[in-house]
């Protein structure tokens, strides 16, 4: 059995207590409260497997918040002189060793933490200590790739993210417009990765010619809905623009240009003007 990981199951018998299931070597118990009624042997089951506190292997059909390999935000239920324990959604708590603990845990505290099987004693425990579980580089990635990024930290002007759960990452704060928090998952896009160390930053928006098409069209959208009229300009501040649209103010002249160019707007020193055509 593998533990700590989802798995595909066979029932193999009754019981008691419950069904056992099982693969071509082992078996284990689902308790019979978590038994699909019209279960019969032979059927396949797809369960989480896991230790109970006898540190015997128990299946369940319940989901926890992050397996083997995942991670997840948890809440700390409580602190002892060996480490604390976390609701990781299962009716036995997630333990956090204190030499796992980036910074002591405290009860009550939201941690993003990193599952994983603990090779000396086989249980599955956690770690607050993200980096170590983490490529620092953008080793195999590319600018533009969509991405799935995780909220792992916060630092001035920067939101430290884990990229596709494997890579760390940043979100900066002229790539954020909404408020975000510890855990929260959203889809992203790489925009840059510096050549000294191949450090990845990543956009909430896409990125290159994608992201100026889309953002030429969000600007022409907000003039039609405000007839034809809004007062920001090219000379307005950049805390202005990246208020109104989320944009650099390099970017948003850049996209200004375009549309004048195109004969598409009229640009005022405070206001832009739709061009009646």
């Amino acid at each position: 059995m593998r533990i700590g990981e989802y798995q595909n199951l066979r029932m193999v018998r009754g019981a008691p207590q419950g069904v056992y299931l099982g693969d071509d070597e082992a078996e284990v118990l689902l308790p019979l409260r978590q038994c699909p009624s019209g279960l019969q042997i032979g059927d396949t089951l797809r369960a989480f497997v896991y230790t109970d506190s006898e540190d015997r292997p128990i299946a369940t059909t319940h989901r926890p918040i992050a397996a083997v390999g995942e991670f997840g935000k948890m809440r700390v239920v409580s602190v002892t002189s060996a480490g604390a324990f976390l609701d990781w959604g299962l009716p036995k708590d997630l333990f956090c060793p204190i030499r796992e603990q980036l910074r002591p845990m405290q009860e009550g505290d939201w941690c993003l933490v990193r599952v994983y099987l603990d090779e000396v004693s086989s249980r599955v425990v956690c770690s607050s200590m993200l980096n170590r579980f983490l490529q620092l580089d953008g080793e195999g990635l590319e600018v533009g790739q969509a991405v799935q990024i995780m909220v792992s930290g916060f630092g001035k002007d920067v939101i430290y993210v884990i990229v596709d759960g494997r890579i760390k990452g940043s979100l900066f704060r002229d790539e954020w417009h909404e408020r975000l928090q510890l855990g929260d998952v959203r889809d992203a896009f790489v925009k840059t990765i510096r050549p000294q160390d191949k450090k990845v930053a990543v956009s909430l928006r896409p990125v290159g010619y994608q992201a100026a098409l889309g953002e030429r069209e969000r600007i022409l959208k907000s003039l039609e809905m405000n007839g034809g009229f809004l007062n920001i300009s090219d000379k307005s501040s950049p805390e202005e623009i990246h208020r109104r649209f989320g944009l650099s103010k390099g970017s948003f002249k850049k996209i200004l240009g375009a549309l004048y160019k195109e004969g598409l707007i009229e640009i005022e020193p405070y206001a832009i003007r739709l061009v009646t055509k």
